[in-house]
């Protein structure tokens, strides 16, 4: 069969039409070979957010953004459809949240999936988000920084106005003082540094001093160890309670005694005891120097059996 030269014209015209309207959807991010679902989308605003836009999730594209278009019954409200993969099933309560796509410039609609078992139909519309943008982030940040550095520079100015001719010389000199004290401390320092590095050398003395004798602190702190160890195992306990025991019988035996109780409290109370027993001594006192000077008185010796009368 042979083919006139307008069929062959309208095929090409076909095809050639054909690939102009993949080629202007492809531009577009649609691939119109492959079926997909679609969703929408409603948002107060959409940051930048344009046609063709890419959808990611976990950081994988998996679908592009279809149309953009105002809300007709919500004034201010904007509806953005987009599609993902057929494959791809969305889960109930997921969000839709518009981010940035880099630091430069761009934005993306990041799909975070929830937890649900459920899936949303084909058509449904999902909860969108809006995230901020690193230029937004800025300014929320750099804003309250300017705002206090406004009112520093007010308050710098509001007390500068305060010192008039004479208190900024007061001030001039003032920091003159000042000056010149640092450099006394610097040349006081500079005098004393043969001083400083004398200390710094007997510190270092003591401490190797320390290091070599290591062993002997540590015989001393076994020994302290072992004498705490004999105190600890020592009844210091019951020596405590004879102890208290001992002078509460002391107590009691000087409380007899203050009262005149027994031998010694009444030596101690009555003096007749002292008396005679004075007497007493003073007469044996006599009694022997009347034996020394008159022995024959008080004893009798004869050979023949004679007595004396």
């Amino acid at each position: 069969m042979k083919i006139n030269k307008e069929t062959k014209i309208g095929i090409v015209a076909v095809i050639a039409f054909a690939l102009l309207f993949w080629g202007f959807n492809f531009l577009k991010g649609k691939n119109i070979l492959f079926t997909s679902n679609y969703y929408f989308v409603v948002y107060n605003h959409i940051n930048g957010l344009e046609d063709a836009s890419p959808v990611h999730l976990n950081g994988y594209k998996v679908g592009v953004v279809e149309q953009i278009k105002l809300h007709k019954q919500q004034r201010g409200k904007i509806i953005v459809r987009f599609s993902v993969e057929k494959d791809i099933q969305v889960p109930l309560n997921s969000i839709a949240s518009i981010e940035p796509a880099s630091l430069i410039a761009g934005k993306i609609i990041n799909l975070k999936f929830s937890d649900s078992e459920k899936f949303h139909q084909k058509g449904d519309t999902l909860q969108g988000v809006v995230e901020k943008d690193l230029q937004s982030q800025l300014s929320d940040e750099l804003i309250p920084i300017k705002d206090k550095a406004e009112r520093l520079i007010e308050s710098m100015d509001s007390v500068l106005s305060i010192f008039d001719t004479e208190r900024r010389e007061s001030l001039r000199k003032s920091l003159d003082n000042l000056k010149l004290i640092t450099t006394d401390i610097s040349g006081l320092v500079t005098e004393e540094k043969q001083k400083l590095a004398g200390i710094i050398s007997n510190f270092e003395s003591i401490s190797n001093n320390l290091k070599n004798n290591n062993d002997k602190i540590s015989n001393v702190l076994e020994n302290f160890s072992n004498i705490s160890d004999s105190l600890a195992q020592a009844n210091i306990k019951s020596t405590v309670l004879n102890a208290n025991k001992t002078l509460s019988e002391l107590s009691q035996i000087s409380g007899k005694i203050n009262n005149g109780e027994g031998t010694i409290g009444l030596l101690i109370h009555n003096d007749s005891l002292y008396v005679n027993l004075n007497n007493l001594a003073s007469d044996l006192d006599k009694l022997v120097i009347d034996l020394n000077e008159n022995p024959k008185r008080y004893v009798h010796f004869s050979l023949f059996g004679k007595k004396d009368k």
